[in-house]
């Protein structure tokens, strides 16, 4: 059991201000493959597999093709480990790419050569060959994917941040600039954890990055100050093939250098992509003494907060908050889109998984919300049961909520971010600068007028619990009769009232993401 990790799980998705919602979110916890060899070369893990998505699909029957549903497998899955996979898409272009690589970015990592060997550059190397095998496959569906509104062919494509965790091994693939770090705790006296950055935004300013785009025929240029990979197609008006003499336009258009889809940055003459399918990859031992905290999200999470303070937004929450409280990702995710709103900015897609890695043996997990903890030594069948060690909160019932609920909801716990918002006391190096923050500066009754709104750009929209005595403002007669009961009695109406309340309130945080059992 010592070369395996326990950890709670969270994930939270928001479309923020944008039109459309782009990301998508994949979590797959299976066991390891048996030594069969035509188990591992169809990648297969006869074992249960869960698919966490953020997305309103109902869940159905997905057995493997071939097992009995009524033969018992618990001889089989008590004697093998589990493997997870975590990965975030930040789509673009449209949500195209980034739902083809969710479906199929797995199954294709998993039939590499050398994925489940147990040397680590043989992994890396299977893991890069799955990504690139990924893009290509996307030139299949490219004829079934929506045109632009100029009848070209689809230019969706979307970032990609893997991270697979077998026993204590942490292996990391990314392309695009979703972002993976780490919370670390050097000492045990240490009051606020280091955060250590294990992927680099692929940027096509970098060197690197714009040398590459340009020997492989591309170029680099700003628009409105961002660098963007240049889109050479020739102009619209043109017709017959294309010649040497043909106009080529010039677009600025996308600003990752590195991403899977995007097949309109294939070069002819070199015969490449000059936005890169091929990921950069990272090992790491994980020790949970030592490695609190997890976070893989996108850039409407990075774009808003440094990656210490969510490393230290974690900590402190779950040192803060009860175990009914709101799950450490979606405490990122909201405050990610508070600070939005504050910058009177329009929030882009949000994302964030996090996991909090906990010692094996250690004092009880104070499970939130939305959270699941998962033993990769048992795997996903043995999730400790409500009341024992490892969980100690009530599991929710699952109910798909609307998307009107859930972006309302996310405006309350975006609330209750900004009220109860409190970093470690680490000498002042956890807190935004003085002009980036508001947080601070305002009064309590301000923070939550401000918060009761909707996101930039969104209109207006009340909350469906709602009354004349608001939840964000208390109204003048519950104050004047609160003044009147603090002079005389207690009374008991207000209590039973106040607990009333306080019921409408708390059923809105029991919801969880939809959960896809495959056996």
């Amino acid at each position: 059991m010592g070369d395996t990790i326990i950890f709670r799980m969270s994930a939270f998705s928001e479309q923020g201000g944008r039109k459309y919602m782009e990301d998508v979110v994949d979590i797959r916890i299976e066991y390891e493959p048996t030594t069969s060899p035509h188990k591992v070369e169809c990648g297969q893990a006869a074992a249960a597999m869960w698919v966490e998505s953020l997305s309103n699909e109902g869940s159905g029957n997905n057995s493997a093709p071939g097992q009995d549903q009524g033969a018992p497998q618990r001889s089989v899955l008590d004697t093998r480990k589990s493997v997870a996979f975590f990965a975030v898409f930040d789509g673009h272009g449209g949500r195209e790419a980034a739902q083809f690589a969710r479906e199929n970015l797995w199954s294709l990592l998993k039939r590499q050569r050398g994925f489940w060997s147990h040397d680590h550059n043989e992994v890396c190397a299977a893991l890069r060959k799955g990504f690139i095998a990924c893009h290509h496959a996307m030139w299949k569906e490219l004829p079934e994917w929506p045109k632009t509104l100029t009848g070209l062919p689809s230019t969706s494509g979307t970032t990609a941040s893997v991270v697979v965790i077998r026993g204590v091994h942490m292996y990391v693939a990314h392309v695009g600039d979703s972002a993976v770090v780490v919370g670390v705790k050097e000492n045990d006296s240490d009051i606020a954890l280091e955060a250590l950055e294990l992927t680099q935004d692929h940027k096509p300013e970098l060197p690197k990055e714009k040398e590459r785009i340009e020997r492989l025929g591309g170029s680099v240029m700003k628009k409105s100050g961002v660098n963007r990979v240049v889109w050479k197609r020739p102009r619209l008006t043109h017709n017959g093939p294309v010649r040497r003499s043909t106009v080529i336009d010039q677009i600025p258009f996308l600003a990752v250098a590195r991403s899977l889809g995007d097949l309109w940055s294939y070069d002819f003459y070199s015969g490449e992509f000059v936005v890169s399918p091929e990921p950069d990859t990272t090992v790491m031992t994980l020790d949970p003494k030592k490695h609190c905290y997890i976070i893989i999200g996108s850039d409407g999470l990075w774009n808003m907060m440094p990656p210490k303070n969510a490393v230290n937004m974690c900590y402190s929450h779950d040192k803060m908050v009860g175990p009914k409280a709101m799950s450490c990702a979606r405490r990122l995710g909201c405050t990610a889109l508070l600070f939005w709103k504050e910058r009177m900015l329009r929030a882009d897609n949000t994302t964030v998984i996090v996991l909090a890695l906990h010692e094996r043996g250690g004092a009880p997990i104070p499970m939130h919300r939305d959270e699941i903890v998962v033993d990769m030594a048992t795997g996903i069948d043995h999730v400790p049961y409500p009341g024992t060690t490892y969980n100690t909160c009530e599991v929710p019932k699952v109910i798909p909520p609307s998307v009107s609920l859930e972006q309302t909801l996310g405006l309350y716990e975006a609330a209750f971010c900004a009220t109860t918002q409190a970093f470690p006391d680490c000498g002042g190096t956890m807190r935004l600068s003085p002009e980036d923050s508001h947080i601070e500066k305002q009064a309590l009754p301000t923070q939550i007028e401000s918060t009761s709104s909707s996101p930039p750009l969104k209109r207006s929209r009340r909350f469906p619990y709602s009354s004349s005595d608001g939840i964000g403002r208390p109204s003048k007669s519950l104050l004047q009769k609160t003044h009147e009961q603090v002079q005389g009695e207690p009374s008991h109406e207000k209590v039973e009232k106040s607990s009333s309340e306080e019921c409408t309130i708390m059923p809105q945080h029991h919801e969880l993401p939809c959960v896809r059992a495959e056996c």
